[in-house]
Parts: structure tokens; sequence; C-alpha cells
């Protein structure tokens, strides 16, 4: 699985456009979720790469295993979504992984979805405006920001996987980097 691994990775970071600017990625500990499991409201309305509004009710009957980052990351947000991406292959039951730009600015949503679809054909990404990223952030209590400079662009985000269930009910929060066993064992 290891090869997997990297093949995965290689292919969404060449996918990827090259930075016309000096990139940062900090981890988020600062930034963290302060709310309880019960806290987060799953709700969303984003566009997916159609221009069509998506909400989880479209999702219904399925698994979701959600996430948040940006496509420029070299780090935290390859690593997560390949995890859900090789999960997502581990799974019998209908599921399917979403991945969520907060980098508006630079992440369209066709750019973000062929990030993510780069790992795996059972994963989307949605995006939209930046209050309709924003909106969607603060239902599943991510925080982030986006710094930019002449040289550099730092995007902090909090970096959660978030398991919901076909009756559109959260069932549980990882962290990026629980593994492709531990998302399918949950979805099972």
């Amino acid at each position: 699985m290891t090869r997997q691994i990297a093949i995965l990775l290689a292919a969404a970071l060449l996918s990827r456009p090259a930075p016309a600017q000096h990139e940062e990625h900090q981890h988020a500990a600062a930034l963290a979720p302060t709310g309880m499991l019960d806290e987060i409201v799953v709700d969303f309305a984003l566009l997916d790469v159609s221009g069509a509004t998506v909400t989880p009710d479209d999702f219904r009957g399925r698994y979701v295993l959600l996430g948040f980052g940006f496509t420029h990351c070299v780090d935290v947000c390859p690593i997560m979504v390949a995890n859900m991406a090789f999960a997502l292959q581990q799974t019998q039951r209908p599921a399917v992984g979403i991945f969520v730009s907060v980098d508006t600015e630079r992440d369209d949503v066709a750019r973000t979805h062929g990030y993510a679809a780069a790992f795996g054909d059972k994963l989307l990404g949605l995006g939209g405006t930046a209050e309709q990223v924003a909106a969607a952030a603060r239902n599943f209590k991510v925080r982030y920001v986006v710094t930019k400079t002449e040289q550099t662009t730092t995007v902090q985000h909090t970096n959660q996987v978030y398991l919901i269930d076909p009756d559109g009910e959260l069932v549980e929060v990882f962290g990026f980097d629980a593994t492709p066993a531990t998302l399918a064992a949950a979805i099972q």
C-alpha cells in the first residue's frame, strides 16, 4: 500500500499548478476546533464542478468522508485526501469523499475537484464563494486563516476528517492522518 500512496501523492502534486508565490502551510494547532462533536452542524451549500449547488441531502444513502484544506498544500492535505481515497477503496458500502478548499481565491471549484479526483474516482471537490465556504467551515467548527504578502501565501486550517452516515448524521471526527484502515473500519 505504501507504493500506492506514493503514486497517488505524486499524481496529485504533479496535477496541481506550480505556485506563483512561495507557499507556506502551517499546522493549525492553535486553530483546533473548540466544540464538542454535538456542536458540529452537518450543513453546507457548496458548488460542484458543474456549478450546481449541493447540500448534505445530495449524499443521503452514502457515507461521507469530508475534509477541508487547499490544493497548494504540500504536506497535510495530500496525506488526508490519500487516506480518504484508500479508505473508500477498502469499503463495500456506498461512500464518497469530499474535499473543500478554504483558499477560495486561488482554488476555484474546477481546481479543487481536479485535485480531489486525482486521488480516486470516489472523491470530489466542492467550493464556492468565500462566504459559502466560510459558512460550511463554521458549521463544521473548521477555523482557517489565509495570509498573503507579496512573496508568500500562508494557509492555516484545522485538518480533521469528518465521517457522516447515510442519514446525514455526524458519526466521528478524525485527525488528518487517520489511517485508511481506521477510516474504513468506521464506515463498516
